[in-house]
């Protein structure tokens, strides 16, 4: 490892007075040197200027301490982002003006702010805009190059997603937490004292009413922290034995003491609980066609046979939604663009039981109804009862994606140059 790099410790002093400075700073301020990174130079002003983005996205009280305590985080935030951008350059990764008009409607909508008012938010805050488009455009070209050098090596086989639907099936009744995290790396252990004083600030500001999934997407270095430290639902054991005996103590809503994990330090929110229970097959949705022969109640069952019989030939010449629709039509039940949908739950008895059992793209026998003789269609029905292999694989993925991340940034950290001048 470079020497100077061994040396790089958030311990640092520099920020323990730090007020911020406001965009009409004196030039000697914005000059001032705190770090260079491969001949990169991270300025006072820029870490100043990231530390009031981070207080103003995630709702910390703009004080000195809070600026004392997330000072060395900031810092190097910075640096792992300047790594991060040399490396995507080396690669000839590109981010677009699209990529940044996508990225800012997001963070617009994720900040209750109205569109088009991002420039006006920055200004509000005394945040300069270059500054909030450098830390928007080194996320999108982090995310792009783990999408071409990361995520193509990452093959998701089917026998790790059956061995989730084992775990979660021989688990039915048992309760089910969902889970969110801020994950503090700690790569230093010289690092770890800072690093935990920072956490135990953020618990506290978070109990105190600071939105949690703002303090993770400013402060998680985990996957999730793109979508607020959302990890979902998890069963008992499934996390780090810190956070598996945590979670049981907590009530939905609470939020955890700084945790030591093998990454580094972790904070974990109860978001919610439930009991795994076996699917509701009520809750099933089926698409439905159906054809209505008109018959009067009080009509003789002559006539009920005639039409039972001309419902039955319908019925056998038919094949899939598409005939049938436009049998339907040519005798006299008009067809609705799309088939209706319904929940299984939500159709009486006698049609809930056709319903669930004739296959997809076959008529029913004909029904006897108070309006005469109908037949159904059903044209799609959820048939998956179990857990979601797709939302399975998707968490797999990220799980993946998270640990081969970190590890590529640690990479680059060992391999590079970085001279604290603060």
């Amino acid at each position: 490892m470079n020497a100077r790099l061994a040396a790089f410790s958030l311990s640092m002093l520099f920020l323990a007075g730090a007020v911020i400075v406001p965009i009409t700073a004196k030039a000697q301020d914005v000059q001032r040197i705190a770090a260079v990174v491969n001949e990169q130079v991270i300025s006072i002003f820029d870490v100043q200027q990231r530390m009031q983005i981070l207080i103003a996205s995630s709702g910390l009280p703009n004080t000195r301490e809070t600026q004392q305590r997330i000072g060395p985080q900031v810092l190097r935030g910075l640096i792992d982002e300047a790594l991060q951008k040399q490396e995507a350059d080396r690669l000839n990764i590109k981010v677009t003006e699209r990529d940044m008009k996508e990225a800012v409607a997001r963070v617009e909508q994720s900040n209750s702010i109205p569109p088009g008012g991002f420039e006006r938010f920055l200004q509000n805050q005394r945040i300069a805009p270059e500054a909030a488009r450098a830390q928007i455009q080194s996320n999108i070209a982090w995310q792009k190059l783990l999408a071409r050098t990361v995520i193509p090596t990452i093959e998701i086989g089917d026998e790790a997603i059956d061995d989730v639907v084992t775990r979660v099936e021989s688990n039915r009744g048992v309760t089910e937490f969902r889970v969110g995290e801020i994950l503090l790396p700690v790569d230093n252990p010289a690092d770890a004292g800072d690093i935990r004083s920072l956490a135990e600030r953020l618990v506290q500001q978070i109990r105190g009413g600071a939105d949690f999934r703002a303090v993770a997407q400013q402060f998680s270095k985990s996957a999730t922290a793109a979508i607020g430290g959302d990890i979902g639902w998890v069963l008992p054991g499934e996390l780090e034995p810190a956070i598996n005996t945590t979670l049981v103590s907590l009530k939905p809503g609470e939020v955890s003491e700084p945790l030591d994990v093998s990454d580094g330090i972790a904070i974990i929110s109860l978001v919610g609980q439930r009991t795994n229970a076996p699917p509701d097959e009520g809750e099933r949705t089926v698409q439905l066609r159906q054809l209505l022969l008109l018959v009067e109640e009080d009509a003789p069952q002559s006539e009920v046979d005639v039409q039972l019989q001309k419902a039955r030939a319908i019925a056998s010449s038919v094949n899939g939604c598409v005939e049938f629709a436009a049998a339907a039509e040519e005798n006299g039940t008009p067809q609705p663009d799309k088939p209706a949908e319904f929940k299984l739950n939500d159709l009486n008895a006698q049609l809930r039981g056709v319903a669930s059992r004739i296959p997809v793209g076959q008529a029913s026998e004909p029904l006897r109804q108070l309006a005469g003789v109908q037949v159904l269609m059903v044209c799609e029905r959820q048939d998956t009862s179990g857990p979601n292999r797709d939302e399975i694989r998707q968490t797999l993925l990220r799980e993946r994606v998270d640990m081969l991340s970190r590890r590529y940034l640690r990479d680059l950290r060992r391999a590079a140059f970085v001279d604290l001048r603060v």
